[in-house]
This record gives structure tokens, C-alpha cells and sequence, in this order.
């Protein structure tokens, strides 16, 4: 006899299930076996109990009819018995040999003594080739298979509490294919005495696979939950609940929590211009850069489109946190190759330090933010440090901002008027309407200061509408008092072009104070013309649509943007604005005058007015009128005029022109 095994150490990768629960995890079942798969160990011990009686009863009918002719009686009710016994016996057998699940009987050493159809099944062999030999010897991993000697000293041992619970096996088949056994062991005493195992075996293999599959599912929403697809970094979810933990293991400590929140520079210039699958690689890019220069233990998460938060358990000292932010700058600003394209992007950081006791992230990343605002605000490309100094600024900033929105949806921005001269004929020709906001506690306030914030709240659109109604109005003036020769314009952004209902509106503008198409003007800076992919060809069809209702459409500062030059002849405009920053060196920068010289020559080949802006003194007019260019505007000419003003003016070049003849 083989010595008794509690638990043979072939067999350390059984597992026992719990079936009253939904399993997550291989083997996590428990129940009794009873409750899950039919009692056949009973079963067996019926039939073998039924086949002693069989065998008793044939013992009995060989007996001579002169020995059992006094048990006669007794043996007709016996033999029904025996019959009903019997007929039990057949169910019982077709039962087992029918059963889904498979069923061995081995004896305690392990050695197969029967197995129904299934069990041959599930294990992919004959019983021929099971019967006396231990499943040890075949039934496991090829690498799992104990050797001859371990199979040999096997047995089970019924005493043992483990073989009362399920219990999950990692088996081969015959032809080598590996299954997931489920298996129920119970030990039972043959009518003989003789102790036997009964294994009831089922293939949970495609179950398992379920499982995995369910948990990898759920493992994958877990982490969707919380990352961010692109980049692969935390999402916002995440961060906050990381810095709430970070602030409040860091309460009452020496150290500090610092935040980085970084926004990528003109990211949507990227997308215009290469493409949306550019701007997917910078955000990568970017994101690898943050993951390079933090320290461990910090978190990177990306919060919006192009934001995104590095959190710094342990900063000390501001310094530190100017250190970690400048190196980001650096490292987000280093190039990178995108389908042999060599592309760049900088970004702006905005960063603040915890203080003692602060347990709200939000409140840390609203710091952020405000000194995220004075990066950006003082040129982008660099990073800010919140201080309560800063916090003011950005207080007075956002009341600006909601004092312009006012005053764009209350229309109470003032209108001004800049004259266009020419210089061959000595008189005006023109009107540029410009915008100006008269606050009533900072006073006159230039486009160049609250335009951007206009952009940025998304107001351009409004307050281009507001421009184009005042400057009919004014032209409807100028029909009126005797200036119908002049021409009206005004500017148009990119919010403007892409309005549905701008061109019919002004169409409808027009018609409506009987004025002459041709002396409405639209001008549309080079950047909006040429600058975005995506708006490009919109834009065309816009400028193409104005010019077919008979208005005048300019590009505005040209010269500066984006190689207009190249792409003159693709828009129909019906002329060019020089910007003043290559007007107004002219007269000392040879490569100024060159390209001024060469948009001049190039628009009159192509039949294209030219107006010279930034013109403020009479050499540099003098330069202009001999390059071919005769339209000015400037304050040489005059500044821009209020409505009020403009009549004066204006009766002043008809008495007798203000400027004197510039000689050629």
C-alpha cells in the first residue's frame, strides 16, 4: 500500500471554487457538491449494491427445485423484488452512462476502475486506455506531470477536508489540447468493503475563458475611467482624486504640494495647418516630455484638450516648483518628427504651491489656472507662479472681460473713422471703420488690448456685426452730406466669415439705405485668408460670394502672414493692405523695401489696388508714391475720427486739401 497523502505536492495548482458567487478569479467557488451536481456517488453504491443482489438471485435459481421448494412463496416475492432491483439497476447505469458530466471510479491509489461515455470524452480517450492506470500519468500539463515514483506513492485520502469542495484542474487531452477541469471527489465502500474514489468531472474551460474575458473587460473600463486614451495618462477624475490624497498627506507636514497646469500655445494652428493626426502626435510628444522631467512618485494627467497637470508630492520651496516647470517648458518645446515633418510646440505653465491645511484640489488648480492666465497673457512660452498679487490681476482681467461682453451685447462700443488718401489725386477716398471701448473708469481702451479677449470669450463675431452696421450707417451719412464718392470698409475675423447669414445680411444692409455695393469694402487679415486648413476653403467661398454681389474685399496687413504672396492669384480680393510694420521701415530696412516693392509690382500685374497702412511722415509717402503705390493711411494723414468729428474734417479737404502736393 502506497503511504496516505493530505495533499500531494503534484497537485499545488488545485483551486477551490465558490459556485454561490459570481467568480472573478479562477477558483473562486464554494458550495457543496450536492447542491450543484447529481449524488451518483449514491448512485454507484445502488448499483453496485444492486448487482450483489443480481448475483444472489442467480445463485438462487441454480439451487435444485427440491432444495427451494419450501421458499417457494418466499421466492416469487423475492424475485419481484429482484426484478424491480434490476430494472433500478439499468436505469441507474444508463443514467451514468448518459450523464453530461463525466464519472471515474479509482480506487484510493488512484488507479481508474470505470468511466462513463463523457468522462472518455472530456479527456479525449478510450476507456481501454484509462482503465488501471492512475490519471496522474496523463491527464496533466506535460510539464506538471509528476514522475513515476510521486504517481506511484499516491493516494487519496478520505480524511482529508479539501476533497469535500470543488475543485479546478488544469488538464490535457490526448491530443495535446489543455481544459479546465471542474471536479468533485467523494469516497464510498463497495458492497464488498472495498474503498473507492468517485470523481464527477465537468469542462469549464469555455466558463474560465468567459471569466478572463469578463474580467479583462471590466479591467479595461476600469482604467478608461481613469486614463486618458491618447497619451495613455490620468484623466481629471484621477488627478483629483490623487491630489486630494496628496494635500491630505502633506497637512501639518514641512513639505508642500506643487501643480503644474500646462496649456500648449496656437495647439489649434496645428490642427488647421497639419491636421488633426499632427496635433494627436504633439499631444503624445507632450506627454512624454512630462512623463521624462517629473520626479517619481508625481502624477501627470491629461485634464482637457491640449491641458494638461503634473502634480509634485514634496515640493519645499518655491524655487523647486520653478525649476520642475521651466525644465517642462524646455523639454515640451524640444521638436519632433512627425511624417518627416519637423514640427514644434511650446507651451505655457501655470503653477502653484499648496498651503498648510489646504485639502481642495480645485482650489489649487483654480491658482493654477490664475497664473496660467498671466503666462499667456504676457506672451505665452513661459511659466507663472500664483502669488496674491497675481490673484488681483486676474480678478481686474476677468471683470474687463465681463465688462466687454457687455458692452459688445449692449452695443455701446464706440465707432471711429480713418481716412484713405490718395496721393496722386490729393483727396480721400475712403473710410476704415475701427472699434474702440471708452471704459468708464480705465478710459480709452485699444483693439490691440481687448480684442484678444473678445476672441477668447468668442465675441469677435458680435462685435464684427456691431462694426459692419455702423459702418453702413456711416456711408448712409456720407450719401447724405455730399461724400458719395467715398467708400466705407470695415473688418471682418474669421467668426464673421464663417457667419451663414453674414453675406445676406449685408446684402439686405445695403439694399436697405440704397447704397452702392462697390463702395463697401471687407477686409480680411492674411492670417484668417490663409492661415487654417480647415476654414481655408470656407473662407474662399465666402470672399468669392462677396465679390459676386459686387462688394470689395482687401487682405489686411499683408505681407506679414503666412507666404500670401504665393497664394495672391487664389482668392478673388480686390486688394492688398501693406502692414504697417513693413511700411514703417521702408526707409531703412533693405529687406523691408524689397518685399514692399515686390507686393507692389506684383499687385498692379494682377490689377490689384494697394493701400499702404502705418504711413506717418511725408518721406515715407514720398517712397511709396515711387514704388507705385498712391492709397495711404496713417496719421499722417489723420488719426482716426469719431462720427461727430468726421463732417469737419472732411469739409476742411474740400475747402482746400490739408496736405500739401508731395512732389514726385
Amino acid at each position: 500500500m502506497g503511504r496516505a497523502l493530505r495533499r500531494p505536492a503534484h497537485l499545488g495548482n488545485r483551486q477551490v471554487l465558490n459556485l454561490t458567487q459570481t467568480p472573478t478569479e479562477l477558483g473562486s467557488f464554494e458550495s457543496s457538491r450536492t447542491t450543484v451536481l447529481p449524488p451518483v456517488s449514491f448512485l454507484i453504491t445502488a448499483v453496485l449494491a444492486m448487482l450483489g443482489a443480481t448475483f444472489l438471485l442467480g445463485s438462487l435459481l441454480l439451487r435444485s427445485r427440491a432444495e427451494n421448494k419450501a421458499l417457494s412463496v418466499t421466492l416469487r416475492g423475492t424475485r419481484r423484488d429482484l426484478i424491480r432491483q434490476l430494472r433500478e439497476a439499468e436505469h441507474f447505469r444508463m443514467a451514468c452512462e448518459h450523464a453530461s458530466d463525466g464519472i471515474v471510479i479509482q480506487t484510493l491509489d488512484g488507479i481508474v476502475v470505470w468511466p462513463n461515455p463523457a468522462y472518455c470524452r472530456i479527456m479525449g480517450r478510450g476507456p481501454e486506455e484509462m482503465i488501471g492506470r492512475n490519471p496522474l500519468s496523463y491527464a496533466l500539463p506535460k510539464e506538471k506531470t509528476p514522475s513515476k515514483k510521486e504517481i506511484k506513492a499516491f493516494r487519496y485520502d478520505p480524511d482529508d477536508p479539501t476533497f469535500d469542495s470543488l475543485q479546478l484542474f488544469e488538464n490535457r487531452r490526448k491530443n495535446g489540447e489543455l481544459f479546465w477541469n471542474q471536479i468533485s471527489i467523494s469516497f464510498r465502500k463497495s458492497t464488498a468493503g472495498e474503498q473507492h474514489a468517485i470523481l464527477i468531472c465537468r469542462d469549464v474551460t469555455q466558463q474560465i475563458q468567459q471569466e478572463e474575458r469578463l474580467r479583462e473587460a471590466r479591467n479595461k473600463l476600469a482604467h478608461e475611467a481613469t486614463h486618458d486614451s491618447l497619451t495613455g495618462l490620468s484623466n481629471r477624475a484621477a488627478f483629483l482624486d490623487y491630489t486630494a490624497g496628496a494635500l491630505e498627506a502633506a497637512a501639518g507636514a514641512s513639505n508642500w504640494i506643487g501643480l503644474l497646469h500646462v496649456d500648449l500655445d496656437h495647439f489649434k494652428a496645428i490642427n488647421d495647418t497639419h491636421g488633426h493626426s499632427a496635433g494627436d502626435a504633439a499631444l503624445i510628444h507632450v506627454a512624454g516630455a512630462l512623463r521624462a522631467e517629473v520626479m517619481a512618485g508625481s502624477l501627470v494627467a491629461r485634464v482637457g484638450g491640449d491641458e494638461f497637470v503634473v502634480v509634485l508630492p514634496e515640493i519645499r520651496r518655491v524655487e523647486d516648483l520653478r525649476d520642475v516647470a521651466d525644465r517642462v517648458a524646455r523639454r515640451v518645446a524640444d521638436p519632433f518628427y512627425w511624417n518627416d515633418r519637423l514640427i514644434s510646440v511650446s507651451c505655457s505653465i501655470g503653477a502653484a504651491l499648496s498651503t498648510e491645511g489646504e485639502t481642495d484640489p480645485n482650489a489649487l488648480l483654480l491658482q493654477a489656472d490664475f497664473a496660467l492666465y498671466e503666462a499667456k497673457t504676457l506672451g505665452r512660452g513661459r511659466a507663472e507662479i500664483y502669488d496674491e498679487a497675481l490673484h488681483s490681476r486676474h480678478v481686474q482681467q476677468s471683470e474687463r472681460a465681463s465688462e466687454l461682453a457687455d458692452a459688445v451685447d449692449t452695443g455701446t462700443l464706440d465707432h471711429v473713422f480713418q481716412p484713405i488718401f490718395d496721393l496722386d489725386g490729393q483727396k480721400v477716398i475712403g473710410l476704415e471703420t475701427l472699434v474702440r471701448w471708452a471704459h468708464p473708469e480705465a478710459g480709452l481702451i485699444g483693439p490691440d488690448d481687448f480684442l484678444p479677449i473678445a476672441d477668447e470669450l468668442g465675441l469677435m463675431g458680435a462685435l464684427d456685426l456691431g462694426s459692419m452696421s455702423k459702418a453702413l450707417e456711416q456711408k448712409h451719412m456720407l450719401d447724405r452730406t455730399g461724400h458719395s464718392e467715398l467708400s466705407i470698409s470695415f473688418n471682418a475675423s474669421s467668426s464673421l466669415l464663417a457667419h451663414p447669414e453674414f453675406v445676406n445680411r449685408l446684402v439686405w444692409g445695403v439694399e436697405a439705405g440704397g447704397l452702392a455695393r462697390e463702395q463697401v469694402a471687407i477686409e480680411v487679415l492674411e492670417t484668417t485668408a490663409f492661415g487654417k486648413v480647415t476654414e481655408k476653403s470656407s473662407h474662399a467661398a465666402t470672399i468669392r460670394d462677396l465679390r459676386d454681389a459686387g462688394f470689395k474685399v482687401y487682405l489686411d496687413d499683408f505681407g506679414v502672414g503666412y507666404a500670401g504672396l504665393a497664394h495672391l492669384a487664389e482668392l478673388a480680393v480686390s486688394g492688398v493692405k501693406i502692414d504697417r510694420s513693413l511700411i514703417q521701415n521702408v526707409r531703412g530696412d533693405d529687406t523691408a523695401t524689397k518685399i514692399v516693392r515686390k507686393i507692389i509690382e506684383l499687385c498692379n500685374d494682377l490689377g490689384l489696388n494697394v493701400v499702404a497702412e502705418g504711413v506717418e511722415d511725408r518721406q515715407t509717402a514720398d517712397v511709396l508714391l515711387n514704388m507705385g503705390c498712391t492709397a495711404v493711411q496713417g496719421y499722417w494723414i489723420s488719426r482716426p475720427l469719431s462720427a461727430e468729428d468726421l463732417p469737419g474734417w472732411l469739409a476742411a479737404q474740400k475747402i482746400g486739401p490739408a496736405l500739401r502736393m508731395i512732389s514726385g
